[in-house]
């Protein structure tokens, strides 16, 4: 289905490609930064060498600054993807809704198509424009992350990947409780729609007949289950950051409690320490991210099984 809405990405497929190369050079840059900053320590701080240490921090800066042009230039490339994809997915759809018979339009109703034009399809965009950079970054920063801190020290990163699984089964827990609701969160938008769509057609009969409590009535109704149906999805949805959360401080916490005992005894440095936690924070907002991309992308399935439904909707006689 995935696969479906992004070939309307035709032309803006350039920029994607951009985008994720951006990203992908910009993590290995900021890779980098902790393994200069640990030599800094362990042989600049250490040895009192002021030289060494201007060096090594003007290494840092220069892969800070590449790191901040090629991050300006991803925002910019993903955001062109994002929207043009958004533009053609609701241009194939406008012109899908003028080969609809009456029966079609009744079919989905007018409110819903409004919504499968606006809503839905601003969910996918905003879905490739804001969650490419994270979809790109969590791969790079996860493998490359991983592998350098195995070559620091193998126990401190034993201690880290104990923390994977449970990190794994809280995503696969929320992904599975909150997917189904977002589909009726864009139900209850369809049905908030109709409400309006219907009291504005029929406004000059609501006020001949003096039914506007009534009109009033029926749309808090629905906006009350919008509300309800809202406050269900993203109240699971947002249990993902402090649930990643609490087994990220857990994970700092152990790996100080092993790192100090490694340094006591001589098989660590601080710097090498230093230089592992930055690599763990680096690993853990990855994943951090990733388990957004997946909430997104929960989300934007949604939307798009709506939005096909539109485009492949069979002409009724």
């Amino acid at each position: 289905m995935l696969r479906r809405i992004f070939s309307y990405m035709k032309q803006y497929k350039k920029y994607a490609y951009l985008a994720l190369i951006c990203i992908a050079v910009e993590a290995m840059l900021e890779l980098m930064v902790p393994m200069i900053m640990a030599d800094l320590i362990d042989n600049g701080v250490a040895n009192g060498d002021t030289h060494y240490i201007y060096v090594k921090g003007l290494q840092m800066a220069l892969c800070a600054l590449i790191a901040l042009v090629l991050g300006i230039g991803s925002a910019r490339f993903q955001s062109l993807a994002g929207q043009g994809l958004g533009a053609n997915i609701r241009k194939a759809e406008y012109e899908k809704l003028q080969s609809y018979s009456f029966s079609n339009i009744d079919h989905f109703r007018v409110s819903s198509l409004v919504t499968r034009l606006t809503s839905d399809v601003t969910n996918i965009q905003n879905s490739v424009s804001t969650g490419m950079r994270p979809f790109g970054r969590s791969p790079v920063m996860l493998i490359f992350a991983s592998s350098i801190a195995f070559t620091i020290n193998r126990t401190l990163a034993l201690v880290f990947f104990v923390a994977l699984p449970i990190l794994a089964t809280l995503l696969i827990i929320i992904i599975m409780k909150v997917r189904p609701l977002y589909g009726k969160m864009q139900n209850a938008i369809d049905l908030v729609n109709r409400s309006i769509q219907e009291n504005l057609t029929a406004i000059r009969v609501v006020k001949s007949y003096v039914r506007g409590d009534y009109e009033v009535d029926k749309f808090e109704q629905v906006n009350a289950n919008l509300k309800k149906e809202s406050e269900t999805a993203f109240g699971i949805a947002v249990l993902n950051m402090p649930a990643m959360q609490f087994v990220m401080y857990g994970t700092i916490i152990a790996i100080l409690f092993v790192g100090g005992h490694l340094i006591n005894a001589g098989q660590l440095k601080i710097g090498e320490l230093t230089s592992f936690l930055s690599y763990v924070l680096l690993i853990l907002n990855s994943l951090m991210m990733m388990s957004n991309v997946f909430l997104m992308m929960t989300r934007s399935l949604a939307s798009a099984s709506r939005i096909v439904e539109v485009l492949d909707e069979k002409r009724k006689f």
